[in-house]
Order: C-alpha cells, then sequence, then structure tokens
C-alpha cells in the first residue's frame, strides 16, 4: 500500500511492471533504501536515514530523511515495512549547509556536476555498506551450512551404525531362522516316527489274537486288542474309564488290588479266573515300563485254558470214579 504523494520518489520502471519497491526508487535512492531496509530487516529496529540528495524531474537537488520501521500484524508471522520519506525544510537545510563545508560557486554545469559527484558517492558509500552486509550475511549463513553439514555428517555416522546394527541382527535372524528350520525338520522327523510307532502300534493290537489291555496308573483304560473286548465285554466308549467302574464279563473282585500290587513291588501277577460263558483264563498281569524305565500303568493279558482246566477236570473225576 501507499499513502501520499510517492511519485517524487517511486515510480515504474520500464519493461515488465514490478511493485518491488527497490526497482522503483529513483536514481540516488535506490541505494539508500536498500541500506535502510537491510538494516530494519537485520537488526529488527526502525532505521533511518538524514540528508539523501535526490533530484526530481527538473533536476532540482531535493534533501529527504527516509526512514523504514519493521512491523507484523497478528494474523500473519510475515513481517511487513513502513518505508516513511520526509523532505527536508528550510531550517533543516540551512542547519545541513551549514554543517557541509563551503565551495566556491561555480557555474551550473559544475553545480550539477557537484551534485552528481555527492550522489554518486552516497551510491558508493551505501553500496559498500550493503555489499559489507552482504558479506557478513553470507559469512553467517556459511557457518550455518557448516553447522548443518556437521549435523548431517554425524548423522550419516549414526545411520552407519544402525545400518551395520540392523545388518548384524540380519545375520542373527538367519541365523535363528535356520536353527528352527533345522529343528523344525527333527521334529517333523519325530512326528514321522511317531506317527509310524502309532501305527505298527495299532496294527500289533489290531492283528493280536490274545486278549490284552493297557491301563494307567490310574487304572484307566489306555488300548486293547479287539479280543479283550470280546472277553471282557466292554466297548470303545469305555476307553478312558477306570476298569474296575465297568461291568465286565469276568468276576474279578480282587482285581483293583492286584493291579496295584503290581504298579508298588513291580512283580507280576497270575491268576486263573473263569468268564460268565464258562471259559478259564489265564489272568497275567505284568508293569507297564516307559523308555525311561518308569512304571506308568499294567498290561493285563488273558490266556484261554479251558481245555487244559477240562483235561484236568476230567482226569480228576475218573480217578475219583476208580476209587
Amino acid at each position: 500500500q501507499s499513502r501520499g504523494r510517492t511519485g517524487r520518489y517511486l515510480e515504474l520502471q520500464a519493461g515488465k511492471a514490478s511493485l518491488n519497491v527497490l526497482r522503483m526508487a529513483k536514481p540516488g535512492l535506490m541505494y539508500e533504501l536498500r541500506d535502510l531496509l537491510e538494516k530494519a530487516r537485520k537488526d529488527g529496529v526502525p532505521a533511518a536515514k538524514d540528508h539523501i540528495t535526490l533530484e526530481d524531474d527538473g533536476h532540482k537537488p531535493v534533501r529527504l530523511r527516509v526512514e523504514v520501521v519493521p512491523f507484523a500484524t497478528p494474523a500473519r508471522d510475515q513481517r511487513n515495512y513502513l518505508v516513511l520519506f520526509e523532505e527536508e525544510t528550510g531550517q533543516e537545510l540551512d542547519r545541513a549547509e551549514k554543517q557541509t563545508p563551503a565551495r566556491p560557486v561555480g557555474t551550473r554545469d559544475q553545480r550539477a556536476t557537484q551534485l552528481q559527484m555527492e550522489q554518486l558517492k552516497q551510491e558508493l558509500g551505501a553500496t559498500k555498506e550493503y555489499l559489507q552486509s552482504i558479506i557478513e550475511s553470507q559469512e553467517a549463513t556459511n557457518e550455518e551450512l557448516q553447522s548443518a553439514n556437521e549435523e548431517i555428517q554425524s548423522g550419516n555416522e549414526e545411520l552407519q551404525s544402525t545400518n551395520e546394527e540392523l545388518q548384524t541382527s540380519k545375520e542373527e535372524l538367519e541365523s535363528a531362522n535356520e536353527e528352527l528350520n533345522t529343528v523344525n525338520e527333527e521334529i517333523q522327523s519325530r512326528n514321522q516316527q511317531l506317527a509310524q510307532l502309532s501305527s505298527d502300534l495299532m496294527n500289533l493290537l489290531n492283528s493280536a489274537t490274545i486278549p490284552m489291555i493297557m491301563l494307567g496308573q490310574d487304572l484307566r483304560i489306555r488300548r486293547y486288542t479287539p479280543e479283550a473286548e470280546k472277553a471282557l465285554g466292554f466297548s470303545e466308549s469305555d476307553v478312558g474309564k477306570t476298569l474296575t467302574h465297568i461291568p465286565l464279563a469276568i468276576d474279578l473282585p480282587l482285581l483293583e488290588r492286584w493291579m496295584l500290587d503290581v504298579i508298588r513291588d513291580v512283580t507280576p501277577h497270575n491268576e486263573q479266573v473263569r468268564a460268565h460263558d464258562g471259559k478259564w483264563y489265564k489272568l497275567r498281569i505284568t508293569p507297564y515300563r516307559t523308555l525311561e524305565n518308569k512304571i506308568d500303568g499294567v498290561v493285563i493279558t488273558l490266556l484261554d485254558i479251558s481245555d487244559v482246566v477240562e483235561r484236568d477236570m476230567g482226569g480228576k473225576d475218573s480217578r475219583s470214579k476208580r476209587a
């Protein structure tokens, strides 16, 4: 924005239109104005300069006081600048002339040349100050860039260290993965072996023609042969139940005591028993041993001895009749 008559100090230049205040400044004013703007931007306080000589369109010298005031609006964080142009009054000009050493009066051309010389000196001084400020700003920028470069190098070193740690972790994970693959292969191999053993045991039990039952330490049924199911009269639904709590086809009132004695004494026990259908069996109870040689239940087998018992009983009857 602009207020007042600024045409004596600012004007649009030929060519592409620009509202840059430095490009719009008239000759003799641009360098001074640039220096004041730089000071205000750098220090953040108003900057001013008196006795700036400026020629108007009629080549009449004018002395100005130029002041640049930085300010910021609440709605925006960006800093703005207020540029004030104030022409010096007669008293101020007289005071300036008294402070300026007297020069001999010459012709009009001499005065114009002298005025141009003064303007050039002012511009040269302003340019020197502006260049000095640029050098200082460049040095500060270089220091900031140097500091940023050091931070970047430090960050690169940290990233390199992190990368090495990640690489080490990757190698450890790969090693652990290989170990897990090896363990997995071993487990799969053992599972296959266990499956094979289970299949072998199942086929062995199904192929056996002898009644056989495997019980745990709690006397619950684990496995049995089909002949045991026929001889003792239990069914597949009884697996997991305590054998002494199931009605059996053979009266065995002391069976629980016999089994507990075998587990305690680790000694086989034999008995001769008779089924409800009249068959005679030799009941054999042996300890169930694990691979670690621990007693983990009992194994009951039944051997059909009906023919032997009948022959013995027949022989006894014959001897009693002879007697």
